[in-house]
């Protein structure tokens, strides 16, 4: 069941994209509201709803849990689910950091459901429609999380951090440089061996040379592509763990994390191969890979571990309030 919940929360945010502008990290510039010199998430904020249009107004705790019930199996460990929730508060107070007086939001609005510029949220209604009766056994696992996740928000040097997280890593997370281009002090490589434990660990996927085609001219209309796709995906870098640093199609170079958003890969640990037209993709992990997974925070949960020792774990050297 655990497992199934967690398929169903990872395909959620995939739906809806991840956590994370698509042209990369924003600049870690700019301060969050402080109070007593420490950053602090606002009692309500106003939502920006991209299938309706609606602004809803909304308590902190509220907001917190509709982003967890799109980010996350919601059956997980209380401790897991504490773990995400500081994730998300500090991650939406970067966001609404970043976006105050750039034009991104309609006016009135601090923050957005659309994960093109935001993290992904559900209403009420989106909880219903995707979890029905089964949300409400959890409920209240969802509530305290979110209460922890408003007043114990995750800093590097002061600051609320881009705290990034992913479903299942390759089993050891990711350095952001290598999705981003992007290095961030705390978005370093943390063990998480539970995850290749997971159910969808390692999967394979086949796409069309025309597809990619498709998908690298949208990207970019300009781009000279061989003739002959069996040149494509040449001199692949990868780390120990399978995640790709770096890889070249023609004259062109792409991270892995360029390759997983262009062509809607499940992971950036990849390797793959070319016969009669068709890329066969074998990935390991679902997502970027950086941050946090879930899957891992679970399991060190499961372990005895706190939310506080979860993040302090997967996010180098930051400080989380006791």
């Amino acid at each position: 069941m655990k497992d199934i919940l967690m398929i169903l929360a990872m395909f959620a945010v995939m739906i809806f994209g991840l956590p994370l502008l698509i042209k990369g990290l924003p600049d870690p510039s700019g301060a969050a509201v402080q109070e007593n010199g420490a950053p602090v998430f606002p009692d309500t904020l106003n939502v920006y709803l991209s299938d309706t249009g609606e602004i809803r107004n909304m308590t902190a705790e509220e907001y917190l849990e509709g982003c967890l019930a799109a980010q996350i199996a919601v059956n997980y460990e209380p401790e897991a689910l504490k773990a995400q929730a500081a994730a998300s508060a500090a991650y939406a107070l970067r966001l609404m950091d970043d976006l105050r007086g750039s034009g991104k939001m309609p006016d009135g609005a601090d923050i957005s459901d659309d994960s093109r510029t935001c993290q992904p949220y559900f209403t009420p209604e989106k909880r219903e429609e995707m979890y029905g009766a089964s949300y409400g056994t959890y409920a209240g696992n969802i509530r305290a999380a979110a209460e922890y996740g408003k007043t114990h928000i995750i800093t590097y040097d002061g600051e609320p951090i881009y705290a990034v997280y992913h479903a299942v890593s390759a089993g050891n997370t990711c350095p952001s440089e290598y999705i981003w281009g992007a290095a961030f002090p705390y978005l370093r490589a943390s063990a998480s061996a539970a995850d290749r434990e997971f159910i969808n660990f390692e999967c394979v996927n086949e796409m069309k040379y025309e597809e990619i085609r498709r998908a690298l001219i949208a990207y970019d209309a300009g781009i000279e592509i061989p003739a002959d796709p069996a040149l494509w995906f040449t001199d692949i870098n990868a780390n120990e763990d399978g995640y790709v640093i770096s890889a070249k199609i023609g004259k062109n170079t792409f991270s892995g994390g360029d390759l997983w958003r262009i062509l809607g890969l499940r992971s950036t640990a990849f390797t793959v191969k070319y016969e009669n037209g068709i890329f066969t993709f074998t990935t390991k992990g679902a997502g970027h890979g950086a941050g946090l997974s879930q899957y891992g925070a679970d399991a060190m949960a499961l372990s005895g571990s706190s939310a506080a020792d979860i993040l302090r774990h997967y996010y180098a050297g930051v400080n989380v309030p006791e």
